[in-house]
């Protein structure tokens, strides 16, 4: 103990004097933490183009984190066509970066409009049609004179608009058609734009008549011939059908069904072209009861009145009344009749009472022939605006976040909506946001339903697969005009195919890479290894990292995707330029993170690149006998070439066969290298063989333009030599005749070309040697074999 203190006491006194360190005590203290730089001036924020602003608004929900979104869904009474995919597949794609992208919860409700005038009509018409064709057996006058006269009640009615044509189509139909240029055609459809599809109609309907009366004059009275000419008049007999017994048809089943069976046509088209189902489905027929006390609501706000058993919005007390406007979205189009007519419905439009022709139908007095509920004005029905008002109160309440639609409900409907729920709650803004999808055009014509001039989405389907269809609608912005013609298709396609190889290729490159032994590493000349970080991947990760930048720019600039895929496929390209370098040189884990982002960029806009699958022990078991039994063959194959001593040409013929035929069967692709390699694919058959068709086709149209090209050559070629027919003294000879006393210039130019005819005689004459010991004809084929000759 003595020892210990004597030593301390040494220790202290040593060190007294020396002046005291922080080194100890700063160590044992948490230094300071520097804030990363940062421009947070610069970060962009969501903004959405929003019809009630017309212009890019800043996103704000109402509850952080959340969407409350109600869509506009369809009325179901006819086959989805790419109109209805223009709305619901831009939709889907908002509503997925929404959700997947910017991380909100999106409540996402959306009706079913299965009560409408379009319904009734369509129902009606439908079922008259079918008891009318399943009652006729044969073909006699009575049925022909049925038709023919409901044609020229079509032609009277339906051509009127246009001056004189209903008149001159009843009393001279050929002469009409023949009038019917295409120009007069064209300024038909100016004064109606229907008058086109009204025309087709005729036409057909026309062709059907004649084509019975000559079946009738022949003594063919089979039931084969009425439904050929019932089916060609289906539109135009079902109108007459509807007008002479509309009222008979009182069955509730017959407007229930059939919105039933399209509605399940519609969601299974969706479900085919991926667009997520809604959070919340609604159907009108289940909100008649909710319907009638918010119409009862709006009156006793004094925004309604009754008349004659239907209840109309009073269009003239609401706006400006109480700090209310009517058509927030389309003020211009405020009277627009016309619109307004289109909006009430064919039904809607002949009911009476309103007190003004602004006014819109909350309810409508039923008619015969018209499904029918009670309400406190009488039996009636709902109109088409009131639905998604009460639809979308009932589960968003007073305000919601976002309402979206097609360009063409802005007017009457969307605003109609917004007048009604605004006088039903007394509030000033029911929508925050209102999102509308742009036309659909076909081939630069406007496509709709009512004009015929569609295309359905299941005939779009039977051309092109639900992945081209998405990249098509991701390279138009939803909110602008989109025109579905082949040529956009046809580069939406590539764009597919261009990220698909990118990804393919990589993932090829990966499996190789981590099969091979190299870890990723680079073997150096001396045995030892080295990373693969270089300046070409710092540039390709600085480029990677500023297409992610510019990417989230355009998302938050009203989900611009056509930037976004702008985007994309530079990074694409890009890193297809690195892909190229080869297995031996790339860093995969590099490319691995660039095809992951693409990969799921895609996903978030609901497509499915194909990169990743599920897998099931069996099949992959059934798999790898496939491969087996297909190698064993082959092994099979070069033992008997080389038994046989065959030339090595016929190896390489084995190898193709394969690559293009037995592993294509089971999906494997062998991609060809600069280094005599091949890059494994585990694709899919269809993918495989696709591939291989392209390829074989792209190679046949290289021969056939190398064969025009020769073509052209041997022609070219042959006409020169036919210039050496004659001799250098011929030549000369005409030429002194046609000028006996040539000037000095022109002896100049008859010396050369009297040489050059002597090269071309000569030539001329070996060919003609040729010829003669060959025993050919004159022709390119023999002037073919002529230059072949020495080779």
């Amino acid at each position: 103990m003595r020892l210990v203190s004597f030593g301390l006491r040494i220790s202290v006194k040593k060190y007294t004097n020396r002046p005291l360190t922080t080194m100890a005590t700063s160590s044992r203290v948490q230094p300071k933490w520097h804030t990363p730089a940062t421009d947070k001036d610069s970060k962009p924020v969501l903004k959405l183009y929003n019809s009630m602003t017309k212009t890019k608004n800043e996103f704000i929900p109402k509850r952080a984190g959340h969407v409350s979104w109600y869509n506009c869904g369809p009325t179901v009474y006819d086959a989805a066509h790419m109109g209805h995919a223009r709305t619901y597949l831009s939709m889907d794609i908002i509503r997925r970066v929404l959700e997947s992208y910017f991380g909100y919860q999106v409540q996402f409700v959306q009706n079913v409009t299965d009560i409408d005038d379009k319904i009734i009509l369509r129902a009606r018409q439908q079922y008259l049609f079918s008891n009318l064709k399943e009652s006729t057996q044969q073909l006699d006058g009575a049925l022909v004179h049925q038709v023919e006269k409901a044609w020229n009640d079509y032609a009277v009615s339906k051509l009127a608009a246009v001056k004189g044509a209903a008149g001159c189509a009843t009393s001279d139909w050929n002469g009409f058609v023949i009038k019917m240029t295409p120009k007069e055609l064209a300024k038909a459809v100016v004064v109606d734009e229907k008058f086109k599809m009204h025309f087709t109609a005729l036409q057909a309907s026309r062709a059907a008549i004649d084509a019975a009366k000559v079946a009738l004059a022949q003594g063919n009275t089979d039931k084969q011939s009425a439904d050929a000419l019932l089916d060609s008049s289906q539109d135009i007999v079902s109108l007459s059908l509807d007008k002479a017994q509309g009222e008979s048809v009182t069955d509730a089943k017959i407007f229930r069904d059939l919105p039933a069976y399209w509605e399940d046509m519609y969601f299974k088209d969706m479900k085919e072209l991926n667009v997520l189902p809604p959070s919340i489905k609604t159907r009108v027929s289940e909100f008649v009861p909710e319907i009638v006390t918010y119409v009862e609501k709006i009156i006793a706000n004094g925004y309604a009145y009754e008349a004659n058993g239907s209840v109309y919005f009073d269009t003239g007390r609401f706006d400006g009344h109480n700090g209310h406007h009517y058509a927030k979205l389309a003020p211009t189009s405020k009277g627009d009749q016309a619109l307004i007519e289109d909006g009430e419905g064919s039904l809607g439009s002949k009911l009476q009472g309103k007190r003004s022709m602004n006014d819109f139908a909350l309810w409508k007095a039923s008619k015969p022939g018209e499904p029918v509920w009670d309400s406190p004005w009488g039996k009636g029905r709902p109109g088409w605006h009131i639905e998604c008002s009460v639809m979308a109160s009932a589960v968003l309440g007073d305000n919601m976040d976002i309402h979206s639609g097609g360009i063409d409900l802005a007017f009457p409907h969307h605003d109609n909506e917004l007048a009604q729920s605004e006088a039903y709650y007394n509030c000033p803004q029911w929508v925050n946001y209102f999102l509308h999808a742009g036309h659909l055009h076909v081939e630069g014509q406007k496509m709709s339903k009512s004009l015929k001039n569609f295309i359905t989405i299941q005939e779009a389907l039977k051309t092109y697969t639900p992945r081209q269809l998405r990249i098509f609608f991701l390279a138009h912005q939803w909110n602008t005009k989109m025109d579905f013609k082949q040529s956009s298709m046809q580069e939406a396609i590539q764009m597919e195919t261009t990220i698909k190889n990118l990804l393919d290729n990589v993932a090829a490159l990966g499996d190789r890479i981590r099969s091979d032994g190299s870890r990723g590493s680079t073997l150096l000349p001396g045995g030892e290894i080295t990373h693969r970080w270089r300046n070409e991947e710092n540039e390709l990760t600085s480029f990677f990292q500023d297409r992610v930048d510019a990417v989230h720019v355009a998302l938050c600039d009203s989900i611009n995707t056509p930037i976004v895929m702008d985007e994309i496929m530079a990074l694409v390209s890009q890193t297809n330029k690195y892909v190229a370098k080869g297995a031996s040189v790339v860093n995969i884990e590099l490319l691995d993170d660039i095809t992951s982002w693409i990969t799921k960029m895609m996903e978030t806009f609901g497509v499915d690149m194909g990169t990743s699958s599920k897998s099931n022990p069996d099949s992959d078991k059934e798999f790898l006998m496939q491969c087996l039994r297909t190698l064993s063959s082959f092994r099979d194959k070069v033992r008997q070439l080389a038994l046989e001593k065959k030339e090595p040409k016929e190896y390489l013929k084995l190898s193709d066969e394969l690559r293009d035929v037995h592993l294509a069967d089971l999906g494997v692709a062998l991609d060809d290298q600069k280094d005599g390699t091949a890059l494994v694919k585990l694709l899919t058959p269809d993918e495989v063989k696709k591939a291989r068709d392209e390829k074989a086709a792209q190679q046949a149209a290289k021969e056939v333009k190398q064969l025009v090209a020769k073509q052209q050559r041997l022609q070219k070629g042959w006409d020169r030599l036919q210039k050496g027919v004659k001799s250098p003294e011929e030549l000369e000879a005409e030429r002194k005749q046609e000028t006996p006393e040539p000037s000095k210039n022109q002896l100049k130019k008859l010396a050369k070309d009297v040489g050059l005819q002597k090269t071309l005689h000569e030539e001329y004459q070996k060919y003609a040697a040729f010829l003669k010991e060959s025993g050919r004809q004159d022709s390119l084929d023999s002037y073919d074999a002529y230059l072949g000759q020495g080779k």
